[in-house]
């Protein structure tokens, strides 16, 4: 059974408590790769709509750069920023593990295969879990697997 994708129109309850897992590798690199620009997330996070917002993190390696701009940015709209030494998955994993009992929604923001078994993880634990990504980079499987799937597209990639 092929599930279909939600206009950007849906409507969500606003009294949901959200916790959003950005895999920023996963994003950031598919816009640049298939869209030639970078992400949006100012207005990625509007489509979060009135629902409740407990935690945003993003999750980026150390060795990978982020500027003093984003930063302030990102601590702007109150989140949050990892820095483990090499692959985020683990501790994005772990963080919306831990949460899961204090979410209605967990908002992954990646597509990658190796999320798979969070997804399963996290809906035994009651949580609807949204896939936002980029379909390029995004795993069949996770598609199917996730509660709603969020299709990002060219509209959210930043302009200069």
């Amino acid at each position: 059974m092929k599930k279909k994708e939600p206009s950007k129109k849906t409507k969500h309850l606003v009294f949901q408590k959200v916790g959003i897992f950005v895999d920023a590798e996963n994003i950031e690199m598919s816009g640049l790769k298939h869209h030639e620009g970078r992400t949006d997330y100012k207005k990625i996070l509007e489509m979060v709509g009135d629902r409740e917002v407990i935690r945003i993190l993003y999750y980026k390696p150390e060795y990978k750069e982020i500027s003093a701009t984003f930063e302030s940015f990102w601590h702007g709209l109150g989140g949050e920023i990892k820095r483990p030494s090499k692959n985020a998955d683990t501790f994005l994993t772990i963080d919306a593990v831990t949460m899961a009992e204090k979410l209605d929604v967990a908002i992954i923001m990646g597509g990658d295969k190796d999320f798979l078994p969070l997804v399963w993880y996290l809906k035994s634990r009651g949580c609807r879990v949204e896939i936002w990504s980029w379909p390029e980079a995004t795993s069949p499987e996770v598609k199917e697997a996730a509660d709603f799937y969020f299709a990002l597209d060219p509209s959210y990639v930043l302009r200069s």
